[in-house]
């Protein structure tokens, strides 16, 4: 594990923000930079998965997010601590939140022991929802391709459920088609999932590739949670190329890591239900033109929440990572800068 603080000051601010990439290592985002130059201190860091998201699963890392939380508090002796949870990080963050509230995860879904209620995992004092999904789970439901008729043959497709197949139905896009576009894709995951399984019955952790990741109908027809988003893009470029790529979300992945990342019916990592058991502040921030994540996984979130003190604010314009949008940029950090200074000072 890793870390970089990035203070505002000669002196440390009183609070601070963690910011935890789930499987990354990225510690300069503009985002942090943005939120310090503002005035509140930022700790980013990395759990024992950095940069190799094929072998995390998701509860250990809760693990490591305590020892980040626990260092914070005790060897740099920031006051109040709140979790950035911004896109992935919004997710792993209201899981940490939950777990460390009301531990009740005694088992990895592969089946491995890991009693969280032993580990000692503090609470932060506030938690910030930032262009965050709600799971992987379901963002890679809705965006793996379901035209792959067998893992073992890619290039096998069904060109009628193939998004970039001038055969298939072009955007925007009937209520039919997607209804059985999407169930589709869900029968894939759930035929990925019995393969996981059955490696894992076999003793067999090897990792596998899982092609073709990219084809949620939304990169391509706006008018499925419309924002200000462009059509036919998505944050890592042309949602095309990236699905014909060898990289992208979810495209290698041992057995234990895609229960607890990505399979529908394992993952407990699931921002919804966690924000519906805990009850510390909660600041959740849309990017009003989100190129990643749709407005609505944002929404149910903040819909779910128990907190008694919640907000929600949209950035209008804002797309997932703020690239060449300063305004949007200081804007996001200004925001959750006043968020936090209102509620423990800076």
């Amino acid at each position: 594990m890793s870390g970089l603080l990035l203070q505002a000051g000669e002196r440390p601010s009183c609070s601070l923000y963690l910011f935890v990439r789930p499987a990354g290592a990225w510690h300069l985002l503009p985002l942090e930079d943005a939120i310090s130059s503002q005035g509140i201190d930022v700790l980013a860091v990395s759990t024992r998965f950095a940069r190799n998201e094929a072998l995390a699963v998701f509860e250990r890392a809760l693990l490591d997010i305590g020892a980040w939380t626990r260092f914070a508090r005790e060897t740099l002796g920031y006051r109040s601590i709140f979790l950035l949870g911004w896109s992935g990080s919004g997710t792993l963050s209201a899981f940490y939140q939950e777990q460390a509230t009301r531990p009740t995860i005694a088992d990895t879904p592969d089946g491995a022991r890991l009693v969280l209620a032993e580990a000692g995992l503090e609470p932060a004092d506030g938690l910030v929802f930032l262009g965050a999904h709600a799971s992987r789970a379901r963002m890679l439901a809705d965006a793996i391709d379901p035209s792959v008729m067998s893992e073992g043959d890619p290039d096998g497709r069904d060109p009628m459920l193939d998004l970039y197949d001038r055969r298939a139905p072009a955007a925007p896009f009937d209520t039919a088609f997607l209804t059985r576009y999407r169930a589709a894709q869900r029968a894939r995951i759930r035929r990925i999932t019995a393969f996981a399984r059955r490696r894992i019955g076999e003793g067999r952790l090897d990792p596998f590739i899982i092609p073709r990741t990219m084809a949620d109908p939304h990169f391509l027809d706006t008018m499925i949670d419309p924002n200000g988003r462009a059509p036919g893009r998505c944050w890592l470029g042309s949602p095309r190329a990236i699905n014909e790529a060898p990289s992208g979300i979810a495209r290698v992945s041992t057995p234990e890591a895609w229960l607890s990342q990505w399979s529908l019916d394992d993952s407990r990592v699931d921002a919804v239900r966690s924000v519906g058991a805990i009850d510390c502040p909660l600041f959740v921030v849309e990017n009003g033109a989100d190129d990643a994540v749709p407005q609505a996984h944002l929404r149910e979130t903040f819909a779910a929440a128990r907190s008694k003190d919640r907000q929600y604010a949209v950035i209008p314009g804002a797309s997932h990572s703020y690239a060449g949008q300063p305004d949007a940029l200081a804007a996001v950090a200004g925001a959750v800068c006043r968020w936090a200074e209102e509620r423990h000072g800076s």
